[in-house]
């Protein structure tokens, strides 16, 4: 490679992630409650972990559903996502239920939006640590002036690539 090849592909590089950098800025500029969305899947994944029903619901609109993985993995209204969450808890150790996510995207309109997260989860119950892979997209909606939960959809994998003991466990 010579010296004007070199400076050429220097500069083009610069200059894309200069552009990668802006479309963000861009983005986030065009949605800037979309920080709130994300606020909003965090305070989910607390009240998950903390095992607190009331906070878990306080995150969804009145008419909020859940899908699972699963065939028939579907709960709509306060009653099926209450008893699918008292389910959920069952699953892990109060307090012991960690999400990772490595990718998050999502965008907003003025009273509807969406986000999707992909990552991993990191639990245990009676002691024993396990880890799984998990996918997440909610619909949100704005309720009292507040982003909520209109809709979530999880999955993850089950069998030989779904959850893992911890090696030392």
């Amino acid at each position: 490679m010579n010296r004007r090849t070199s400076i050429l592909t220097g500069f083009a590089a610069i200059t894309a992630a200069t552009l990668a950098r802006s479309a963000q800025a861009e983005e986030q500029a065009a949605n800037p409650e979309l920080d709130d969305v994300r606020a909003l899947l965090k305070a989910h994944d607390e009240a998950m972990t903390n095992q607190d029903l009331k906070a878990v619901m306080a995150n969804m609109t009145p008419k909020a559903a859940i899908m699972g993985t699963g065939p028939g993995e579907i709960w709509s209204g306060p009653d099926e996502i209450k008893a699918a969450y008292q389910h959920f808890f069952q699953n892990f150790d109060k307090g012991h239920h960690k999400f990772d996510y490595q990718f998050k995207i999502g965008g907003l309109g003025t009273d509807m939006g969406w986000l999707m997260a992909s990552g991993n989860i990191a639990a245990e119950k009676d002691g024993k640590a396990f880890e799984f892979p998990l996918n997440v997209s909610l619909t949100v909606a704005k309720s009292g002036g507040k982003w909520r939960i209109a809709s979530m959809h999880f999955s993850t994998l089950t069998g030989e690539g779904g959850a893992k003991a911890k090696e030392g466990q």
